[in-house]
């Protein structure tokens, strides 16, 4: 049989009031959570491609600055052929600008798009599945 003289009473806990979140602790978001946020926002454009690449990352591809509560933005792209240029990343940096105020909570600065890729749309449509000898 063991010996419970020796267990001590427990605690009572002390009632502190916690008052406002902020006041607990606070929010760090790293650079690269904001660049996934920014690559998944620039695909969501019509004329956007995501574009694999061999080595590295393929584009979209984001690099972010972050200085505080500021932060800024600058993604390169490929996009489809037949879309204006300059409209599209207008759109673009229109919704990476939006997305990430929202979804961060921080200030956008500036939102650079590079456009370094253009590519045809896929055109090799079969009818019928082709039978190889």
């Amino acid at each position: 049989m063991a010996d419970t003289a020796s267990l001590a009473p427990p605690m009572p806990m002390a009632t502190t009031d916690v008052g406002d979140a902020g006041s607990r602790g606070n929010l760090e978001i790293s650079p690269r959570a904001i660049e996934r946020i920014a690559e998944a926002t620039a695909v969501q454009a019509d004329g956007v491609l995501r574009q694999e690449a061999t080595f590295g990352r393929g584009l979209p591809k984001a690099k972010v600055q972050l200085a505080g509560k500021r932060v800024r933005v600058d993604v390169e792209l490929a996009v489809e052929w037949g879309f204006p240029l300059a409209d599209l990343a207008a759109e673009v940096r229109g919704r990476l600008n939006r997305t990430i105020g929202t979804l961060t909570g921080l200030g956008v600065d500036s939102v650079s798009v590079d456009i370094s890729a253009v590519e045809l749309p896929d055109t090799h449509v079969q009818d019928s599945p082709r039978r190889v000898v």
